[in-house]
Parts: structure tokens; sequence; C-alpha cells
């Protein structure tokens, strides 16, 4: 009776444990996700003060500029930046749809990053004078609804390209003979 005693507690500790696994497969609970599901995603852009800067855009164009616009993002494109991208009041409806599909297909980071939008309703107005103005106002307000934490606003028209990134220009040295 002795050795049947000695391998009781084994027997009866191993049972426990395989019974515990095999209703934890079929409750489809899993250790290692449960552990780590309330962990936030890991975010690969750094922001604050000893991180490069970062820049909300405004990206606006005509009818007929949704392709150089595209074009354009994808030139100063970057994770830690915010952008609007505006088609102006004589744009189609259609246009702007095409414009965030194309977004979607071509830059699949910025669906990653949430950092496009698209002006959905643009208010009427030419891009001179006063209510060019406004609209550039509007859009920097949106923007700061978005995400407040970028440093500095540009605007960019379909026409502009940028001859260095943003990547680029960080990185080369400085050159004060300008």
């Amino acid at each position: 009776m002795g050795a049947a005693d000695k391998w009781l507690l084994p027997l009866v500790s191993i049972s426990f444990v395989s019974l515990m696994l095999f209703l934890s497969a079929l409750s489809g609970f899993s250790a290692s996700s449960a552990l780590f599901a309330r962990l936030p995603p890991p975010s690969y852009v750094r922001r604050g003060a000893a991180a490069p800067p970062s820049f909300a855009y405004l990206l606006s164009g005509g009818r007929g500029d949704g392709r150089r616009l595209l074009r354009l993002l994808l030139a100063v494109y970057h994770p830690r930046n915010q952008y609007l991208l505006h088609l102006s009041a004589d744009a189609k409806d259609s246009e702007r749809a095409d414009l965030a599909a194309a977004i979607a297909r071509a830059a699949p980071a910025a669906a990653a990053f949430g950092n496009v939008d698209v002006v959905g309703r643009p208010a009427a107005g030419t891009p001179m004078g006063s209510s060019g103005l406004a609209a550039t106002l509007r859009a920097a307000a949106a923007l700061l609804r978005l995400d407040s934490e970028w440093d500095w606003f540009v605007t960019l028209h379909a026409a502009d390209y940028p001859l260095v990134t943003q990547d680029g220009k960080i990185s080369q040295p400085s050159s004060s003979s300008i």
C-alpha cells in the first residue's frame, strides 16, 4: 500500500492539469492572448521633445487633381505626420471617393496609422483672398481636432512637388551659407 500512496499524488496532479488544459482548449481560452490582450498595441512613431518634428499637411487641389494629390501625398508621407486632402468645391464627389479609395490602395500605412483624411464637403470659394484664408484656417482647426500632437502646419498644392523628403531633410546637415 505504500507504493500506491507514493504515486497517487502525482497521478491526481497530472490528471487535474490535463483536465484543465482540455477544458481550456474546448473553451477557446489561450493564456497568451488573455495576458497580452489588455496591453495597448505598440507604437513605432516617436513623439515629443526628443523626437523629430511632426507636421500637419493640408494638401489641396482642384477638379482633376486627384492623381496629383495622391502623388504628392506619397512623396511627403510619414507615419508621424497628419494629412488632410482637400479637393475644391468644383470637383465631383466621385472624384473625392476615388481619391480616398486610391489612398487606401496605394498607402496601406495610411490606413494602419489613420493619419490621412479627405475633406468630404468643401466650402465654396476661391483659393485667393479671404475665402482661401478661411479654408486654410478651417483645415488647421480640423487637423487640430484630428490630432493635436504636430509641431508645424504646411500647406501644399497639387502642383507642388518636394525635392527632398522629410527624412532626407532631417538627416542632411543644415548649411548656414544660404
